[in-house]
């Protein structure tokens, strides 16, 4: 018995710190080295972007957020700082540049512009035609 209330705690221990409502915010904005999309689509078509983020040390990728407007989209890579709010952190020197893609459902105004915010260097932009 003594055992499975050790169990217990243990578990809801690992469960309330896992999930801390007091813990610090890490998210972080990712710088994004490119951005990839085609020239043209079809009128109906989908649309995928890729982002190629950079990501490493205490930062890993978590989302892409986006502000999508009929003639226009804005998308910006979203991180997890690990080291943000601990003292004594270490983080590996792993720099790595990787692939993540967003796919955008029509409507599309023609032309449609995809616009990338960073947080060091202007915007990436591609102009997309819908024909």
């Amino acid at each position: 018995m003594r055992r499975i209330a050790v169990e217990i705690i243990v578990i809801v221990f690992a469960g309330l710190t896992a999930c801390n409502p007091f813990a610090p915010d890490q998210s972080v904005f990712l710088e994004v080295e490119r951005l990839d999309a085609p020239a043209t689509i079809a009128p109906g078509a989908q649309l995928t972007v890729v982002l190629t983020v950079t990501t490493g040390g205490c930062t890993v990728f978590d989302h892409i957020a986006v502000l999508r407007g009929t003639s226009g989209a804005q998308l910006a890579a979203i991180g997890l700082n690990t080291a943000k709010g601990k003292t004594n952190y270490s983080c590996p020197a792993n720099i790595r540049s990787d692939p993540h893609s967003y796919t955008l459902d029509p409507p599309f105004q023609s032309p449609f512009t995809v616009q990338v915010n960073r947080t060091t260097s202007p915007p990436l932009v591609a102009i997309v035609l819908v024909e």
